[in-house]
């Protein structure tokens, strides 16, 4: 976490060239609710 707990980092094995990068508690609960999960 930074920002204070606004920002998470993400580790992606997906591509070896950007194995992790920074992304906002926001934009991952859009992400992760795109995908089917719930926290309910």
């Amino acid at each position: 976490y930074r920002d204070g707990g606004h920002e998470v980092k993400i580790a992606d094995s997906a591509d070896p060239a950007t194995a992790s990068y920074w992304m906002s508690v926001d934009n991952l609960a859009d992400w992760i609710a795109t995908r089917g999960y719930s926290a309910s």
